[in-house]
């Protein structure tokens, strides 16, 4: 008479427990690699056959798995899964080609992809040296490396499909191909067709965002998850579904009134009412969104909270829109709604309308990722202003289409705090561009609903650079002169002229004291409020520079509008 071990004598919550201990399943899912991992539990899965079956379901159910390609046969692990591990599999990552953001496989996110989004320079710099041998060439059909590996991936899908419980699989799929190769693309997304319906998807198509791809992206998403029929290989360049048609005519039949409300609860309002536009880094000529304090480990108002779902998604590892090719339902990433400006020319101005008069504009002058930054001055040869155009300058006349100007209601340009030697002087490219640029554009701005705010951002009270720390009086004085030469030309906008009596609806100014780093601080409660009182002075005195003594005492008592968000992502800096 056969005998039953001792072990399967136990209740089957007690074994349950056991396989837990012994690191089968945790609270937090673990990670496992399909490529040869090693386990501590490997001779607990090959004991018998009724342990083997009760300890797969729990490892496979409770866990996430990656499989990476790298060279021929790399995907055959997915083949020899019997069909009771792959009908329990619940998340799958497969890793085709991975040009980008390279996910360590025991961490929860891309650390580099994460710098790059929030450091631009600093995160290409780690990601170059930390992650430069992982990285590899984005994918192209040109080469046969990159047929086999499609044809593998497709065999190990078929296979898979005959055997998963796809209401239950999430399946991350990351394929680096070239921008251009939209082939390759529609290929490494197929298989996923055999999969459907899961019970989520991720994408990612290309480490740099290109519509087409983003587009291939999205569909497979959708057609894997079963929300649409559309297959991604039937998507070949951008173009307006007919089931949006009908939605579109219908829409256009509406009064503008109703059209414009019904675009105020599209992303053209952004979740905070804010874009950021900068032309250095990433923000280059695009618009963004200020990220506040969660994303950097602190705390951010209440009412300024719930938009921090808008700006951060790289948990999963790195399946960001704005960064990549990519489709994920884990990136709610808010982004400029293109697509509304290309469906029609009526909807294309209904848009500019809604965009630019429900948004407030913050332009940084150097860069938008870091408001306290400043270039090296020491690199500057000679040290002057490094620029031939104030950004604010570029911004009116450059970025913003010139019929829409008269459609910005809120606009706050901010000044990092340069060295002494590199504020802009009168005969400055910049300050002459900057006066004819204040002339240019008073007939164009609708001065009577325009709310305009100029700040002399601080430096960081992590660390005040030496210019600061040691500056002189007659330094202090050069950057003061410096605030007053930006800020004078504004009196054409700020007070009645003999060209127009249309004058700003608001004008605050916000100035840091340039010496305020610089005094000992034998008693600091004091130091900070003698600098508070001359700031507060400084300020007075260029808005009523720019405003009149009499539009200045009419609106002295009134609240002053909201600021910009980035004062709470560098709650230091500022």
């Amino acid at each position: 008479m056969e005998c039953t071990p001792p072990f399967l004598r136990l209740s089957p919550d007690i074994r349950r427990q056991i396989y837990e201990w012994v690191g089968l399943a945790d609270y937090h899912p673990h990670f496992f690699r399909l490529n040869g991992q090693e386990t501590e539990f490997f001779g607990l899965l090959i004991s018998c056959k009724i342990i083997y079956q009760e300890a797969s379901t729990l490892l496979y159910s409770r866990n996430r798995f990656i499989i990476r390609y790298t060279s021929p046969h790399s995907l055959a692990p997915l083949r020899s899964l019997t069909s009771r591990s792959l009908a329990s599999l619940t998340s799958l990552r497969v890793i085709l080609n991975e040009a980008s953001c390279h996910q360590p496989e025991d961490s929860s996110h891309s650390y580099c992809c994460h710098l790059l989004r929030v450091y631009p320079y600093d995160g290409q710099t780690y990601c170059s040296h930390a992650h430069g041998g992982l990285h590899q060439a984005p994918a192209t059909l040109s080469g046969s490396s990159t047929k086999d590996m499609l044809a593998e991936w497709t065999d190990a899908a078929t296979y898979m499909s005959a055997h998963v419980n796809p209401r239950a699989l999430e399946i991350k799929l990351v394929c680096d191909v070239q921008e251009d190769d939209v082939e390759a693309a529609q290929l490494a997304v197929a298989p996923l067709k055999l999969l459907s319906p899961l019970v989520n998807c991720h994408v990612r198509l290309c480490r740099k965002t290109n519509s087409q791809l983003q587009q291939i992206a999205d569909a497979a998403v959708k057609h894997a998850r079963g929300i649409t029929q559309t297959a991604p290989d039937a998507l070949t360049k951008p173009c307006l579904s007919s089931s949006t048609a009908p939605l579109v005519s219908h829409l256009l039949k509406l009064p503008q009134e109703l059209r414009l409300r019904i675009l105020e609860y599209t992303d053209l309002v952004t979740p905070w009412n804010e874009v950021t536009w900068s032309r250095q880094g990433r923000t280059s000529r695009k618009y963004s969104l200020c990220r506040v304090g969660c994303e950097y480990g602190a705390s951010c108002p209440p009412e300024v909270h719930n938009g921090c779902q808008f700006v951060e998604c790289w948990t999963i590892g790195c399946f960001c829109r704005l960064q990549h090719s990519a489709a994920s339902d884990s990136c709610r990433c808010w982004a400029a709604p293109t697509d509304l400006f290309l469906i029609c020319r009526t909807l294309y101005l209904d848009a500019q309308v809604v965009f630019f008069s429900q948004n407030r504009f913050v332009v940084h002058d150097y860069d938008s990722s870091s408001p306290s930054g400043v270039p090296n001055h020491e690199e500057l040869l000679p040290r002057q202003y490094p620029f031939d155009r104030f950004a604010v300058s570029e911004f009116l006349r450059d970025v913003v289409p010139q019929g829409c100007l008269d459609m910005l209601r809120s606009l706050e340009v901010v000044f990092p705090p340069y060295n002494w030697e590199v504020w802009p002087q009168d005969d400055s490219p910049a300050q002459k561009d900057w006066l004819a640029t204040v002339d240019w554009a008073k007939d164009k701005l609708n001065l009577r609903g325009l709310t305009l705010r100029v700040v002399m951002a601080d430096v960081s009270d992590w660390g005040a650079p030496d210019d600061r720390v040691d500056m002189t009086a007659e330094q202090d004085r050069a950057i003061i002169k410096a605030y007053h030469r930006i800020i004078t030309p504004l009196r054409l906008w700020g007070q009645p002229n003999s060209s127009s009596d249309t004058v700003l609806a608001r004008f605050c100014a916000n100035l840091v004291e340039p010496s305020k780093h610089t005094y000992s601080i034998e008693d600091p409660f004091w130091e900070e409020e003698r600098s508070r009182v001359f700031e507060d002075q400084l300020k007075e005195k260029v808005e009523r520079l720019v405003r009149g003594d009499e539009l200045w005492e009419e609106q002295s008592g009134l609240p002053e509008p909201p600021r910009g968000l980035w004062k709470y992502a560098f709650r230091r800096d500022a």
